[in-house]
């Protein structure tokens, strides 16, 4: 079953950080001639044991030196950014794990999967600190506050969850108006939580409030991936659309809609204040200059959908998962000329 989901996938695929240290845009470089990079490192999720992984979520610590992802085999695997090496196997989830969340101290991971669970996991020695039932259905996505102690997470369903990590149990329900949900993020200044999902309608709460701020529109099409700026001011969002939206936080209004036609948008991170990182069902990721609007750096070496990005502290690091059963990690710094494209540099089976 879990290889033929891995072929299901497969088959579905189509053939900011300070200027000074992330790729730079040439003068010369126009909208519709972005540079091309490659990965500094693909590490592929199989072993003799098992059969290749699809990868549907994918974590990298602050300082880079640590890659996690969740995969279809129901395992996170974790790996020497440095070398490629395998680490660890965290094994507690009984089926395919769906969503990947690292605490922003770098040292407590959470995972959600299709068996509706919540495992936490202590990243250093590899050991589960608790596991636990959060959905009525399968878990779509996660995500930890910025004070560490609390991780929301939403399922196939209309309902939100607020597990205090120190306890290991929900503290708090929240009700949804987007049918199924698929992601939620909260803003990095801890005042705001957003959710969105099937309908297009995202939800945003103050933290400190508990109340329900508003409710941001779209085009109504299903919602799979959101992303707040460093600032907390400005929310990306993405999926089904054929575009990337960005609105304005306090007030829901639209701020630029970033064309991804043809693809379909299944990530988003940010690389800095004006840098946002997108993957999709092109099989590629795009660098977005949100200061011109305009794509400024392709990546490409993926052979299926890019489903998962996360990006260091620096925002020159990131890195990806894929249906194609991969992780790539892009060192943004390496390609100081634009011009020219990176070539892969290592292979880890």
């Amino acid at each position: 079953m879990r290889l033929s989901l891995s072929l299901f996938f497969l088959a579905q695929t189509f053939a900011w950080a300070p200027a000074s240290t992330l790729l730079t845009r040439s003068a010369t470089l126009s909208a519709a001639e972005p540079s091309i990079v490659h990965a500094s490192r693909v590490i592929e999720c199989g072993d003799e044991e098992r059969a290749p992984a699809v990868v549907t979520g994918v974590s990298i610590t602050p300082d880079a030196r640590t890659i996690a992802a969740a995969t279809d085999d129901h395992r996170v695997l974790v790996w020497n950014a440095a070398d490629g090496a395998l680490v660890a196997r965290l094994e507690g989830h009984n089926d395919w794990v769906r969503s990947l969340c690292l605490a922003p101290d770098g040292k407590t991971l959470a995972s959600g999967g299709g068996d509706r669970s919540v495992c936490v996991w202590d990243l250093e020695d590899g050991t589960q600190v608790f596991r636990t039932i959060a959905c009525d259905k399968a878990i779509a996505g996660l995500c930890f506050h910025p004070n560490n102690q609390q991780i929301a997470v939403v399922g196939f369903c209309n309902r939100l969850q607020i597990i205090n990590t120190s306890a290991g149990q929900t503290s708090q329900e929240l009700r949804c108006p987007c049918g199924d949900v698929r992601t939620v993020a909260f803003s990095p200044d801890g005042t705001r939580l957003a959710v969105a999902g099937r309908n297009g309608r995202i939800r945003v709460w103050n933290i400190d409030t508990g109340a329900q701020e508003r409710d941001i529109k779209t085009d109504g099409r299903r919602v799979r991936s959101m992303a707040f700026a460093p600032d907390s001011r400005r929310l990306a969002v993405a999926g089904e659309s054929s575009a990337i939206q960005v609105f304005d936080v306090a007030t829901g209004e639209p701020v630029m809609a970033l064309d991804t036609r043809p693809a379909k948008v299944h990530a988003l991170s940010f690389l800095g204040p004006q840098r946002l990182a997108s993957g999709g069902t092109d099989n590629r990721i795009r660098i977005w200059d949100l200061e011109t609007q305009t794509m400024v750096f392709e990546l490409e070496g993926h052979t299926g959908t890019v489903a998962a990005l996360a990006s260091n502290r620096a925002g020159n690091v990131l890195a990806s998962g894929s249906y194609d059963t991969t992780v790539r990690i892009w060192n943004l710094e390496e390609s100081h000329t634009p011009s020219v494209a990176a070539s892969p540099n290592e292979t880890v089976r």
